[in-house]
C-alpha cells in the first residue's frame, strides 16, 4: 500500500475542508455538500475519496510523480497553465465518469434526489465559475501532498 492509499481519508477531508473554503467565500453554500464531514452523505464522502485516489494518475498523464523527497527529480511547486488547464480538464472528465457511474444524468437545472445535473457537458462548456472549480481541485494537489510529507517532482 503506498502513502496515498494510506492517507485518503485524511486527504478526502482535506479536499472537502478546501471546497468548503472557497464555496463558502464565494457565497455559493445552498447545496447539499456544504456541511461539515461528519454530517456529509456517504456518495459526497465517497467523491472525495475517488478525488484523492486519482492524485498519481493525474500526476502521471503529466510525467510527475510524487515522494517524500528521496528522489534527485526537480521538485515541482505549482503547475504551469497549460498543466493546470490539462488537468482540470482529466479532473472534470474523471467526476464525469463517477457522477455519471452513481446514476447521474445531464439536465438542465440541478435536482439531488432525481440525479440532474448541468455540469454534466464537456469542459469546454462549462461556465467558469465550474471550470474554476476543477481548477480549484488541481492547484490543491501540491499543498494536499505536502500536508502528508508528499511532494511533486518532474520524471525528466
Amino acid at each position: 500500500m503506498n502513502i496515498i492509499d494510506h492517507n485518503i481519508e485524511k486527504l478526502a477531508r482535506q479536499i472537502h475542508e478546501d471546497y468548503l473554503t472557497k464555496i463558502r467565500a464565494a457565497g455559493d453554500s445552498n447545496h447539499p455538500s456544504v456541511v461539515e464531514w461528519e454530517k456529509l452523505s456517504d456518495e459526497f464522502k465517497e467523491s472525495n475519496r475517488a478525488q484523492a485516489r486519482s492524485i498519481g494518475d493525474k500526476l502521471r498523464a503529466v510525467n510527475m510523480a510524487f515522494d517524500a523527497g528521496e528522489s534527485a527529480f526537480q521538485t515541482v511547486t505549482e503547475f504551469d497553465e497549460e498543466t493546470t488547464h490539462f488537468l482540470a480538464k482529466n479532473e472534470h472528465i474523471r467526476w464525469m465518469q463517477e457522477k455519471i457511474a452513481n446514476g447521474w444524468v445531464y439536465a438542465p437545472i440541478r435536482d439531488n434526489e432525481k440525479k440532474h445535473h448541468p455540469c454534466l457537458v464537456p469542459y469546454e462548456q462549462l461556465p467558469l465559475a465550474e471550470q474554476q472549480k476543477d481548477i480549484n481541485t488541481v492547484n490543491n494537489i501540491i499543498p494536499l501532498l505536502k500536508s502528508i510529507g508528499l511532494r511533486v517532482y518532474t520524471q525528466c
